[in-house]
């Protein structure tokens, strides 16, 4: 469940990074991602919550560097908390190039 969690935030702020990505065709590496921190904004549109996150991006045989999103996720899901982890897809190349991954998330510290 934390994982899908996880998924849901990311899947709505990724969306607006993979779309504008779109025209680069660069290497994609498997990645962990992991919430370093979070924060619910105001002002957000009823029934979601702004969240604005800062996530360290690992490259399976990389140096790990920090991306931060913002965008709205449906209310029905807690927004993502620190040390919530799960896989993906990115190019260190280009950091804004992210794409959620279809296997299992790891494990979450919660």
């Amino acid at each position: 469940m934390k994982s899908v969690i996880a998924a849901a935030i990311a899947m709505s702020a990724l969306t607006s990074a993979a779309a504008n990505a779109q025209g680069n065709a660069g290497p994609l590496q498997h990645c962990t991602a992991r919430v370093v921190y979070s924060e619910e904004l105001p002002f957000a549109p009823v029934d979601s919550w702004l969240v604005k996150v800062t996530l360290a991006i690992t490259p399976q045989n990389g140096n790990t560097y920090y991306t931060t999103l913002q965008n709205r996720m449906p209310w029905q899901g807690p927004p993502p908390r620190r040390g919530q982890a799960f896989r993906l897809w990115c190019d260190p190349a280009n950091p804004n190039d992210l794409r959620l991954s279809s296997r299992p998330g790891v494990s979450s510290s919660f």
